[in-house]
């Protein structure tokens, strides 16, 4: 890939003396936290941001988060397990592998388990309660960190109402598909509240060799009680208090297919993860009060505590020889097994039950309940103000947060036999500890933005600055590892409206992503330069973006796994200098056949180049051995989603074309083959909906129409397919 050149953009603002303006009471406080405004402010923003509404998440009638995503030019994903239980999202190329690589939000709260600490998002709200998803890039994420290199993710909670309302919904489809969403919400003067229930679930489209469940099961309870002051107040104000629970139980694995069964069937489950269970728990509450004041000053304050605690009971492979008893260590990782199934033939065949298992200890499967523990705490204040300095009009935010969040990892292995088609527990529950550690961080973060105004012209100007601390301590020997991070992140970005329809853009930031608490010396943290530019078009009914992006990582980080063989789960890599370079497209437009009936259309496409910039050999297993040039994996050079509808008053139709193009399982160059190769496809969702009166609605959701099934991801362990043909029907009622 050729490095792309450019020219820094300086600037010079001059100001003069505040102009009067005049003094008006303060209105009342917005209740939703939106990062990019809204929709309407996303056109005019200094930087690229992305705005999808209540709309946009209830005309599929989403549940998957990965689905939603593929309205948003920028954003990759990598299938795991067909109904987005463990999303892997990324930003601009940085890392899908478990989210951890973006910045995850609740009303503009950090929502993943331990964001600093253990940074893989095994936890994300479900999407279907919320009533806005915002995506922003650039220079508008360095606002919220701690990772910037690729952006964040906003899920905006419904509002508060202004008077008494309900809904319920139901659905019901294939594989047992079954979603139950209830809400209540009203408004006594000051105070109001909302209740929020939703449980879904499915009995799973794949089918496990022992004939057992492979579905599972989602419920979340929120709870929004808010107070705001009278109107015309010389201060005003609203708190809010949100508490939510959330819990889940899944017959979910890390082990896929062989390429051989995946031709088969690729719905296959061998009998080896019969016994793979995930359960968890997750519980918040957010405090946020806002105070508005009649000299143009904003106080914006938020208090929030997360706890997730979660179960994973899941096969890892096999235990090592009796030589090696008792080093856990050393085992015979699954992933190792489908490398090279030529020489692991025998616990390739136990994995599918076709043979029993002998007395062996390396006979037995190493089935590990990855127990863990998360917590996040913090206090984030800031204070918002507008004024007016000579002809140029600023909003200015500075901005203080406390951050705290820990993982408490006990990982407890268990043998199984394989007998007569079925796995046998063998007694034994007192086996050492594969991990037992706890780690925790201490995080500052300032920033500070200011936003000006003049004519044509929109600057955005911010900087974030973060103090980490973070520290592991074994509980095996007692080591304690510590190191502090601290890393000033600036950014800026520039709109400006040339004509009444086109607008021109261009940012800069530092990107940064921290390494994890005790990391070794030798490991760098994840800095990046990225820069962005286009344009924005609009002429009535149609709406345009163009945004070119350019990222120079000068060490790209890599993140041990407990799915990656040869290395210990949390351990870290260096990557070296990589570029990433590409275009996202999003374009909207409402065609009208009559007064009555219209077309809707939409298009979202990214193209990306990505390309390592040195030579080198790795001990993380998704790298491995690498030369300068080599692209990186599970990013596609195409990606595309577009959009048809045909709407009317009270029915509407929509038509979703997806497609994903052509990745790679490893870093290589050229045309990848072979086991490297994860290839092109495409599927079609269709959603028709019908509202029968004012209140009530009734919807028919096909997603993969045409039934096209791929081999998506190679990751945690062997083939894993896309979703099959799923259909689902549902009625809402609102009162």
């Amino acid at each position: 890939m050729t490095p792309l050149k450019y020219t820094p953009l300086l600037l010079t603002l001059v100001g003069g003396l505040a102009s009067a303006q005049d003094i008006e009471l303060p209105q009342l406080v917005y209740q939703e936290i939106l990062v990019t405004g809204g929709a309407d402010a996303v056109r005019s923003t200094a930087g690229s941001a992305s705005f999808l509404d209540e709309e946009a998440i209830a005309r599929f009638d989403q549940t998957d988060i990965n689905e939603l995503l593929t309205q948003v030019p920028g954003v990759y994903i990598r299938t795991e397990d067909g109904y987005g239980l463990r999303p892997n999202i990324g930003i601009r190329g940085a890392t899908a592998e478990r989210s951890q690589k973006i910045t995850l939000m609740e009303d503009g709260i950090l929502i993943a388990p331990a964001p600093y600490s253990a940074p893989a998002a095994y936890y994300v709200p479900n999407v279907n309660r919320m009533s806005a998803v915002e995506v922003f890039k650039g220079p508008a994420a360095i606002h919220y960190g701690p990772h910037t290199v690729g952006g964040a993710i906003n899920l905006v909670t419904a509002p508060l109402p202004s008077e008494r309302e309900g809904q319920v919904s139901l659905s019901a489809g294939t594989d047992g598909y079954r979603k139950g969403r209830l809400v209540y919400a009203d408004r006594q003067e000051q105070f109001s509240y909302r209740v929020d229930f939703l449980n879904y679930g499915a009995d799973g489209f794949k089918a496990l060799d022992s004939g057992d469940d492979t579905g599972f099961e989602r419920n979340d309870l929120n709870v929004k009680l808010g107070w705001e002051s009278r109107p015309g107040v010389p201060i005003a104000q609203s708190v809010v208090l949100k508490l939510g629970y959330a819990d889940e139980d899944s017959n979910e694995t890390y082990l896929g297919l062989t390429d051989e069964d995946f031709e088969i069937n690729p719905d296959r489950r061998y009998l080896g993860s019969a016994a793979d269970r995930f359960e968890s728990e997750h519980t918040q509450a957010h405090l946020l009060h806002q105070a508005r004041f009649l000299s143009g000053w904003q106080w914006i304050n938020k208090l929030y505590l997360n706890r997730f605690d979660r179960s994973w009971k899941k096969v890892d492979g096999f235990f090592a020889a009796p030589a090696d008893e008792g080093d856990y260590s050393s085992n015979l990782s699954a992933g190792s097994v489908f490398e090279r199934p030529e020489i692991f033939g025998r616990q390739l065949s136990l994995l599918r039950g076709q043979i029993n298992s002998s007395d062996r200890l390396s006979d037995r499967l190493d089935v590990t309940d990855n127990a863990r523990e998360y917590g996040s705490q913090g206090l984030e204040t800031e204070i918002q103000h507008q004024l007016g300095l000579g002809q140029w009009q600023h909003e200015m935010a500075i901005g203080l947060r406390f951050h705290h969040d820990y993982v408490d990892r006990s990982h407890q292995p268990f043998g199984y036999r394989v007998q007569d088609g079925t796995l046998v527990f063998d007694g034994e529950s007192d086996r050492p500890l594969k991990t037992d550690n706890r780690a925790e961080t201490d995080a500052w973060a300032l920033f500070v933005s200011d936003e000006l105004r003049r004519g044509p012209w929109k600057i955005n100007l911010g900087l974030r600055a973060e103090h980490i601390e973070g520290e592991v301590e074994s509980r095996v020997d007692g080591g304690r590892r510590g190191n502090t991070q601290e890393i000033v992140i600036p950014g800026a970005g520039v709109f400006y409206e040339w004509t009444d329809n086109l607008g021109l853009l261009v940012g800069v930031n530092k990107g940064f992503s921290p390494t994890g608490p005790g990391a070794d010396d030798s490991v760098e943290p994840e800095e990046s330069l990225n820069l962005e530019y286009g344009f924005r078009y609009q002429a009535g009914e149609l709406t345009l973006d163009a945004i070119g992006f350019f990222s120079d990582y000068d060490n790209l980080l890599g993140r041990c796994r407990v799915s990656d063989a040869g290395c210990e789960p949390g351990e870290e890599f260096n990557g070296g200098r990589v570029e990433i370079a590409g275009l996202e497209l999003t374009g909207d437009w409402m065609l009208s056949l009559s007064d009555r009936v219209g077309v809707p259309l939409s298009l979202a496409y990214t193209y990306t180049e990505t390309a390592f910039q040195s030579e080198f050999t790795s001990g993380f297993s998704q790298w491995g051995a690498v030369r300068a040039g080599d692209e990186l994996p599970y990013t596609p050079d195409h990606q595309a989603r577009i959009g048809i509808g045909l709407m009317a008053l009270d029915w509407q139709v929509d038509l979703a074309l997806k497609y994903s193009g052509e990745m790679r399982d490893r870093p290589g160059q050229g045309e990848p083959t072979g086991r490297d190769r994860l290839s092109a496809y495409t599927t079609v969702d269709v959603s028709a909906r019908y509202d029968w009166s004012s209140d009530l609605s009734l919807q028919l959701v096909v997603d993969n129409l045409t039934d096209e099934r791929e081999l998506v991801s190679r990751r945690p362990f062997g083939a894993r397919p896309n979703a099959p043909r799923t259909v689902q029907a549902g009625v809402t009622y609102r009162f």
